[in-house]
């Protein structure tokens, strides 16, 4: 009968574990390799504000338009709104 080898079970345990941490780091640094680039997107978050735990600021542009909004967890509401050119919409 063999005797249990804890050095290789112990390597091969570490082993699994970096293999799998090193597989977790590589997805999400590149979890958007296949999709737009920032620069190609048409819905951008520009800046975000908390006012509270649960609201907050959201400045986004929507292709040509700015739209400022507030959060919250049960609505989403239009504060005003820019065209590209500065004109006002709201």
């Amino acid at each position: 009968m063999q005797s249990f080898n804890w050095t290789q079970f112990i390597a091969s345990t570490v082993s699994v574990l970096l293999l799998l941490l090193g597989a977790w780091w590589w997805v999400k640094r590149n979890k958007n390799l296949g999709s737009l680039g920032q620069s190609e997107r048409r819905i951008q978050v520009l800046e975000a504000l908390p006012l509270s735990l649960k609201h907050k600021m959201v400045l986004i542009q929507v292709d040509g338009q700015m739209v400022l909004a507030s959060v919250s967890p049960g609505e989403v509401k239009t504060l005003h709104a820019w065209t590209q050119g500065g004109d006002h919409v709201a």
